[in-house]
Formats: C-alpha cells, sequence, structure tokens
C-alpha cells in the first residue's frame, strides 16, 4: 500500500511539472506572437489599453511623467548574488488622468536595510519604452500584502499588489506593469529575462520524478520477487 501511495505521488508530481513545462511554452508562445507586433503608442485612448490578456508582451511606448510622491520598491530580489530591489514607479500618461506602473530595473539594497537606495526623481515630461509584463509573481509573502514606508515618498513591498498601490497613491492603475526597455534611460540596471524561460528545466524535473517511480516499481517488484522465492 505505501508503495502504492508513493508512486502515485512520484506520478502526480511528474505531470505537474510537464503541465508546468506546457505553462512555460504557452508564455512564450504569445510572447513571440505580440512581440512582432507594431510598437503600440499608449497615448491615445483605446480600449486595448485595459485589456490586459491581449496587451501582454506587446512592445509600447508612452508620453508622461514618473510620479516624484511615490517609489515602490520590490524587496528580495537578487541579482549576481547581491540582494537588493526592482523600482516600480507610477506613470501619468500626457493629457490624462490614467496611470500605469513602471518597472524602471534594479537596485542593490546596500548593507544597511534601514537606508533606501537613491532614486532619481524625474520632473518634466519623457517617453519612455517598455514591455507590458503581468505583476510580478516574485517576492515573499508572509501574511497580508504589507507596504513599509522608508521615506516620505519611497516605499518598500514584499509582494507588488496593485490594489495595494492604488491605495497608497490614491489613483487607479491600469491591470498591468510596463518593463522598461534598456534602451530608455529613465531606469536602473535591467537584464531581463525572457519570459517562458525555464521550460527545460521543468521538463527535467519530470524526469526525475518519474525516474523515481519507474525505480520504485523495480525495487518493489524485486523485493516481491525475492519473498516468493
Amino acid at each position: 500500500m505505501a508503495a502504492v501511495i508513493m508512486f502515485a505521488i512520484l506520478i502526480s508530481l511528474g505531470i505537474w511539472q510537464l503541465d508546468r513545462a506546457e505553462q512555460k511554452r504557452e508564455i512564450y508562445k504569445k510572447f513571440l506572437l505580440h512581440q512582432s507586433s507594431e510598437t503600440m503608442d499608449l497615448n491615445p485612448e483605446q480600449p486595448i489599453r485595459t485589456d490586459k490578456p491581449a496587451m501582454l508582451w506587446r512592445n509600447v511606448k508612452a508620453t508622461g511623467v514618473f510620479s516624484d510622491e511615490a517609489h515602490i520598491l520590490l524587496d528580495n530580489q537578487v541579482v549576481k548574488g547581491e540582494a537588493g530591489y526592482f523600482i516600480f514607479t507610477p506613470f501619468r500618461l500626457s493629457n490624462e488622468e490614467v496611470w500605469v506602473l513602471v518597472n524602471r530595473g534594479w537596485l542593490p539594497a546596500g548593507d544597511d536595510r534601514k537606508i533606501s537606495p537613491l532614486i532619481e526623481t524625474i520632473a518634466t515630461e519623457v517617453e519612455i519604452a517598455g514591455v507590458i509584463t503581468d505583476v510580478p509573481s516574485s517576492g515573499l509573502l508572509l501574511g497580508d500584502p504589507i507596504i513599509e514606508s522608508m521615506t516620505d515618498h519611497i516605499f518598500r513591498a514584499q509582494r507588488i499588489d496593485l490594489k495595494e498601490i492604488t491605495g497608497l497613491i490614491k489613483r487607479d492603475l491600469l491591470p498591468y506593469v510596463i518593463r522598461l526597455k534598456p534602451e530608455s534611460a529613465q531606469g536602473f540596471l535591467r537584464e531581463w529575462t525572457l519570459p517562458g524561460s525555464g521550460e527545460e528545466m521543468h521538463q527535467g524535473y519530470a524526469f526525475q520524478w518519474f525516474a523515481l517511480a519507474a525505480t520504485l516499481v523495480i525495487v518493489y517488484l524485486f523485493v516481491t520477487l525475492k519473498k516468493i522465492s
């Protein structure tokens, strides 16, 4: 009975990893499809602008102003072995009261976590170029999302939650994030990974679980036959 239960668990884990690989594959297909389309200007009002599934992974440009009232630091982001933050700043589209959250890249946390990194305030109107992404799922979360105040306008978060940030800045946000491209001048370190990367890793994990299941069957048969003989 124990062998049967363990076998079922191992097979289930293998199937789960194959499903994760398929999810990554579908994300990558959507990425390629939307990346092949023309760069979209976010400034003209249009219905697709609020349709997150239709917008994900599109190249976009936008003209507007970064908020000088709030910068959100996504905690626990490690780059090349160094702990730091992804810096998110709300961005208002020109001539509209429409806001979108922009991931401007990575900054190191430094030795003293009580001290926030230096973040430049951009008071003038700028044009940015980026890629539409979903809200990042990375970040540790213990209990409800908490936004911690580091200074009057810099806040640290364990997870990016658009509802929480909307409450913080008192402005509605579009339902996605603009991930700033490396060629845009208003950001920090940006070494973005391709969406859907990791398919091979999940396939490898699936192989390991199936191999363990096969090993379990072989050991079970060997022990059973040995007892019979």
